[in-house]
């Protein structure tokens, strides 16, 4: 083994990401040589989809541990791809946005989206892997992928995104109360968001601003703030009958929480 190599696998540890099933979806036919080649050097196995459309379909029909997203394909690009595994798919597979455009807020807006992680083209091969093991480190496998666990930075979140202090002492720490309290949380809010994103589709203000003042209270039942700039600048929005394409974007991001939230409070 060379030194070079050595420096590589003690970087990002290329060997712990060995058994995973990766996704490439790029249309590029230089830019998926490039990646593969990358790939075939580490020993990391790599699936290909030329364009977003092809992407959506081969994560209904296998199980990725993680989806490097081109944002220019044709059929769909990846800002639509993303939206379609977040939203119809309700997959929260790990996506890492790959671009050219360097331009200001394009990062922010593909985490608004609900993607984990971003990375500028021509690809840097140690930022390449070692965004990849940052988002998969939190995996624990045994045999075959076999009883995955993911850490909620797998999710684009640092840590957790619930706060119970509040429920706590509303309840007095009563288990099954706090238990009753999270279904009704959960059914609500599930079927609140699905009333946001119909009346996103059809452009219609007055709703958004309505659930989203409504939802606001109920995220803070959790102490989930991390949200409340968002509500404010959906709100805000909202009341000047304008920014559909930017509520869209924060209806995104409202959603990614609220899974991450699901997901802590599967044990209470």
């Amino acid at each position: 083994m060379t030194n070079s190599t050595l420096i590589r696998e003690s970087k990002y540890k290329v060997n712990k990401l060995r058994h995973l099933n990766i996704l490439l979806a790029e249309d590029n036919p230089l830019n998926s040589k490039l990646v593969s080649i990358l790939f075939l050097q580490n020993g990391v196995k790599l699936q290909i989809a030329e364009n977003g459309a092809e992407a959506v379909e081969k994560i209904k029909e296998n199980d990725y541990d993680l989806v490097l997203m081109d944002m220019e394909m044709p059929v769909l690009n990846g800002y639509q791809a993303t939206t379609l595994i977040r939203q119809q798919l309700k997959n929260n597979v790990p996506i890492i946005a790959m671009t050219a455009h360097a331009m200001a807020g394009e990062r922010e807006k593909c985490l608004q989206l609900g993607m984990n992680d971003y990375i500028s083209k021509p690809i840097n091969e140690d930022r390449l892997f070692t965004a990849i093991y940052n988002l998969t480190s939190g995996k624990k496998v045994t045999g075959e992928n076999a009883g995955t666990v993911i850490s909620p930075a797998s999710y684009g979140f640092a840590e957790k995104v619930c706060n119970l202090d509040y429920l706590v002492d509303a309840t007095r720490g009563n288990k099954n109360m706090m238990h009753n309290i999270v279904l009704v949380f959960m059914e609500e809010t599930h079927a609140e968001l699905s009333a946001l994103n119909a009346a996103i589709i059809k452009t219609n203000y007055s709703i958004i601003s309505d659930i989203s003042h409504k939802i606001k209270s109920s995220f803070s039942l959790l102490g989930i703030t991390a949200l409340d700039p968002v509500f404010a600048e959906m709100e805000q929005l909202a009341t000047n009958d304008s920014g559909i394409e930017k509520i869209r974007l924060l209806s995104h991001r409202i959603n990614m929480v609220f899974y991450q939230a699901k997901e802590e409070m599967k044990g209470i």
